[in-house]
């Protein structure tokens, strides 16, 4: 008959205790032997396991990360995405979000960059080929649009907010420049393009201060850009 633990004889109980403490010294210096000769791999496969298994334990989870992460880019370092650092445009521009660039003046409200082409959001000044009429004369506003662009732009980097792509292809974004001007805004401001309100009432005000003040083409007299695109369109 098998006896239990309080039935065996005291002699037996401490010989048996002293087996069961033989034994977890012995696994336990096997255990010691093991962890030294564990290679740096396993060391890590080890963290692994330990940051699993302490699930919420957000300090273990940003240590772990430190560790295994070597190649995390430290604070003063660029965020990089896709290979191109965080806050500039690949080539060409992209579909949707914020980029930075440098441009040339297309004409008034498009511009051109990285082998693509943007149009300004919710204006719309004269065509290039285009002209108004003033002081009882004829004169070139869309290149007079282009010339006041330019004078905008000033030759600094424009920040832009893609909105839109239009039938053409071309991205259509809100940019300002290294002042913070919405070039948009401003180009209305001064009378070289009018609020495009057939998609946007963002600029009515502007517009309405330049009539009011006879700035750029609201001096003399001219045909809206649509319409002077649409009589010429085959």
């Amino acid at each position: 008959m098998r006896l239990t633990r309080r039935k065996r004889p005291p002699d037996l109980r401490e010989a048996l205790r002293a087996a069961e403490r033989r034994g977890r010294g012995a696994a336990r210096r096997r255990f010691g032997t093991w962890l030294r000769r564990l290679p740096m791999a396993g060391w890590f496969f080890l963290l692994f396991l330990a940051v699993l298994a302490a699930g919420g334990s957000g300090l273990l989870r940003e240590h772990a990360a430190a560790w295994l992460d070597a190649s995390a880019p430290s604070p003063s370092m660029p965020r990089v995405r896709y290979g191109i650092p965080e806050g500039t445009a690949p080539p060409g521009i992209p579909a949707s979000g914020t980029f930075a660039a440098r441009v040339t003046v297309v004409d008034g409200d498009t511009l051109a960059t990285g082998g693509g082409r943007l149009r300004l959001h919710g204006v719309d000044a004269p065509e290039s080929a285009q002209t108004c009429r003033r002081r009882g004369s004829d004169y070139p506003c869309g290149q007079e649009a282009s010339r006041a662009m330019a004078r905008i732009l000033g030759g600094g980097t424009l920040s832009c907010q893609v909105l839109d792509t239009d039938r053409y292809g071309r991205r259509v974004a809100r940019c300002r420049n290294a002042q913070g001007t919405d070039i948009g805004a401003e180009l209305v401001r001064q009378g070289w393009a009018i609020a495009f309100t057939r998609y946007s009432a963002d600029y009515v005000r502007q517009e309405s201060e330049a009539r009011a003040a006879r700035r750029g083409m609201w001096e003399g007299s001219f045909e809206t850009p649509s319409d002077w695109r649409a009589r010429r369109r085959p």
